[in-house]
């Protein structure tokens, strides 16, 4: 499917905002190339931006005759963190031994949101699997089932959407018993909530307490969501000298309603690498984002849209 340029449009880059850095956390190579950061507005419609000096340069890329982008691209900022006051977080954060490493090697880095759909799908490829798994699970869900959409940047492979995963399709992305989660999200027309009808997914088989949080807080930038697993439990225990069973209460307690962000930037500090290895991480005092690959802000180097990735499907 080829797009044709609809729209442009030039943001004032608020001080301090990084495009490069909100755009190369967990991202495929089909939305950041190391300099352009691709965003999926709607069906059939891409934004393609680049940082210029004190400028974003936007170009919006559609379907002939797809109108949807209108109304999306008035979210574009909010859907990338521009302007958005970090402050009082990155005052708690300084110094931490699990998030202090990305407030203090990437402050410019913002969180970069999605749909509810899109969210659910990352969700439930995580539940119970490492990085390299979990995100080759997402992956190859994308090589089976996305639209190619093509602009004059590259290939973008769009959201599958829910009428393309099968539960055929779904057992070759290798996904086990995530599959029928996923089924079950299909059919349950998932695709259509909003942050405003979110309990919805509740409902759904196979939609834990963690796999909720983490939809409420890509999706909705709800930073007060503390998606919770085994991996950061044990490590917050070890980093703050409490027992696992209130390692939760003690991340809520330091940072209150910005422990989802937390969370998440635990994750990126320390690379996603598997519990024994963020433990001896941690140890070292080392939380800052990078020392491995791949990694949560290197995923796009080793994933392009059209080839198979070696990293793929080993923890």
């Amino acid at each position: 499917m080829v797009l044709e340029k609809a729209y442009t449009l030039e943001l004032k880059r608020p001080e301090g905002y990084s495009l490069r850095d909100t755009g190369r956390v967990y991202s495929f190579g089909w939305m950041f190339d190391g300099e352009l950061v691709k965003v999926e507005l709607c069906t059939g419609s891409v934004a393609v931006m680049r940082e210029e000096g004190d400028r974003i340069l936007l170009e919006v890329y559609a379907e002939r005759g797809e109108k949807c982008w209108e109304e999306e691209i008035s979210r574009i900022q909010w859907i990338m963190g521009m302007g958005e006051d970090l402050g009082e977080y990155q005052r708690l954060a300084r110094g931490d031994p699990l998030a202090g490493g990305v407030v203090e090697t990437m402050p410019g880095m913002r969180m970069r949101s999605t749909s509810v759909w899109y969210a659910s799908l990352v969700a439930v490829c995580q539940q119970n699997a490492g990085f390299k798994q979990g995100w080759g699970m997402l992956y190859r869900l994308h090589l089976l089932a996305s639209r190619r959409l093509r602009t004059p940047h590259g290939v973008y492979l769009e959201t599958p959407r829910p009428s393309s995963l099968s539960l055929e399709v779904l057992h070759e992305a290798r996904l086990g018993y995530r599959a029928h989660t996923v089924h079950r999200l299909a059919q349950s027309r998932a695709h259509e909530l909003d942050c405003s009808s979110l309990e919805r997914l509740r409902e759904i088989h196979g939609i834990g307490p963690y796999s909720y949080a983490l939809v409420r807080l890509l999706a909705c930038r709800d930073y007060s969501a503390l998606p919770m697993d085994r991996w950061l439990r044990r490590l917050a225990a070890e980093a703050y000298k409490v027992p696992e069973q209130v390692a939760a209460d003690e991340i809520s307690r330091r940072f209150g309603r910005w422990r989802g962000l937390a969370a998440l930037h635990a994750t990126i500090g320390f690379d996603a690498e598997p519990l024994r290895r963020a433990l001896e991480r941690l140890r070292r005092g080392e939380n800052r984002p990078g020392l491995v690959e791949p990694s949560p802000i290197s995923l796009w180097k080793y994933i392009p849209p059209m080839a198979s990735a070696p990293l793929l499907g080993s923890r």
